[in-house]
């Protein structure tokens, strides 16, 4: 019994991108797990599945995971990998019920679904960004002084572009779903003047270099949804914060590897909202800040 107490729990980690772009991100997952006392290789062991944007690829790296016999999957990188993982779960008995945590956009499958509550197995954080667009687009205008009309550029085979569009408010929208298209895009952009902000699809977020790429090479000014890309030398982002999203799942996956599933674990909203404004990108856009806006970033980078 003692070494049967002593086991390694076991942990799956599913990702629809790559470790090399969510590097940050899953640093603070594990952080979240060590502050709940679970540190990997101690006392859990991690097998990762990263899909690297190949998202036909996910519901059999789920369903290997399953077969490893991993008490969690860690569902991250999009609402791809966490349906996937659901639905591999789904068909496991209810003596080897594999738990979910999700790190998304939207809730995969219902407030109900949840651990703790009847009979579910899955819970997260979300990371939606709609209901701040609106938002991100006034500050976007304000950085450009108003001297330019911004577009939304989406991805239309996503699930949300139609949400974007509306909450855009009538903004021109640009589409774009591949990378030949992400180029033809910044190239409109900069032909007709427009500053562009770039929706929060996970089509973007794993083209992250390349998107600042095009809005550097382009001379457009370009707002996120995701701090990362100020950090990778983007012009400004208002949006939750992913860091802080993984780290809340991290403690979510500690507690259910700790036999809390006798506890409520809802489904959480995005708590943490933040300004990031690139100092250095806005000087190379020969763009003047304006100085309210700099009193109200969270973060500016010089």
């Amino acid at each position: 019994m003692a070494k049967q107490r002593q086991a390694k729990k076991k942990l799956g980690f599913l990702s629809s991108g790559s470790f090399k772009e969510l590097e940050k991100p899953v640093t603070a997952f594990h952080r979240g797990m060590k502050d709940a006392g679970f540190v990997e290789n101690k006392n859990v062991k991690i097998t990762y599945q990263w899909a690297n944007h190949d998202l036909e690829r996910l519901p059999e790296l789920a369903r290997k995971l399953v077969e490893a016999g991993v008490d969690v999957i860690a569902a991250t990188g999009g609402i791809a990998a966490a349906q996937a993982a659901v639905n591999a779960t789904r068909n496991t008995s209810a003596t080897q019920q594999v738990r979910v945590v999700f790190v998304c956009g939207s809730n995969p499958v219902g407030a109900n679904d949840r651990v703790g509550g009847p009979g579910g197995n899955v819970t997260g954080v979300t990371t939606s960004t709609a209901e701040s667009l609106p938002d991100r687009l006034k500050l976007l205008e304000k950085m450009v002084n108003k001297k330019r009309v911004v577009a939304l550029l989406t991805n239309p085979t996503s699930a949300f572009a139609r949400q974007e569009a509306q909450k855009g408010g009538g903004a021109p929208i640009l589409e774009a779903s591949s990378d030949a298209e992400l180029k033809e895009r910044f190239a409109e952009a900069k032909q007709r003047g427009y500053a562009v902000l770039v929706g929060a699809d996970t089509f973007f977020t794993c083209r992250r270099d390349r998107i600042i790429t095009l809005a550097r090479q382009s001379k457009v000014p370009t707002a996120y949804a995701f701090r990362d890309y100020v950090d990778a030398d983007g012009l400004m982002s208002y949006g939750p914060s992913l860091t802080n999203a993984y780290r809340q799942a991290g403690l979510y996956v500690a507690k259910i590897l700790g036999d809390e599933t006798d506890v409520d674990l809802p489904v959480l909203s995005p708590n943490c909202f933040e300004l990031v404004i690139n100092l250095k990108t806005a000087r190379a856009l020969k763009i003047d800040v304006p100085l309210d806006l700099l009193a109200r970033a969270d973060h500016v980078i010089r």
